[in-house]
């Protein structure tokens, strides 16, 4: 009897482990990363050298082009890093950069200076798996250069849009 217990036993931890890899409590995020081509921060004014930080660092969880490694399929943990991944792309989506106007653009832009300056991104738990994603103090200090030039140049951008042009008249003769 003991026997047929553990084997029952096994293969429902085996049955569970292997529907949970179909379970997506947080919707199917893993489809929306095999799906998309956007490239990151499309129309921004960046640097090669901070389009690399930001892809080490930021892009698994604020864009479309996620690295999903091989424990996020494993559930409970697949919940968590897909729960992770939708937070992210909820606050701000670099795959998506062209779909916001000005204003949010510079809010945007505004926390990530905040963020990243007051060490609170990336995340803690994010950076246990992630070491090479941990931001060092010259990386902080040209993702905030970047950020906070990138929000002047849309303010002027912005301004000089909303500037009236004056009505250009047509000489009678």
């Amino acid at each position: 009897m003991r026997k047929h217990f553990k084997t029952i036993l096994l293969c429902l931890i085996l049955l569970i482990g292997i529907s949970s890899v179909f379970i997506h409590p947080y919707g199917n995020v893993k489809a929306i990363s095999k799906a998309s081509s956007n490239p990151v921060f499309a129309g921004a004014q960046i640097e090669p050298q901070i389009s690399g930080i930001l892809q080490r660092s930021c892009q698994n969880c604020h864009s479309e082009r996620t690295t999903w490694p091989w424990y996020s399929y494993v559930a409970p943990v697949s919940w968590m890093v897909e729960s992770d991944v939708r937070d992210g792309r909820s606050h701000f989506n670099m795959s998506r950069w062209d779909e916001y106007n000005t204003d949010d653009r510079i809010q945007i832009l505004a926390g990530i200076s905040t963020m990243v300056r007051n060490k609170e991104m990336p995340l803690p738990q994010y950076l246990l798996l992630h070491r090479d994603a941990k931001l060092s103090a010259a990386d902080i200090d040209l993702i905030y250069q970047w950020a906070q030039g990138e929000r002047k140049r849309l303010k002027a951008e912005q301004k000089r849009d909303q500037i009236p042009t004056p009505a250009t008249e047509v000489p009678t003769h």
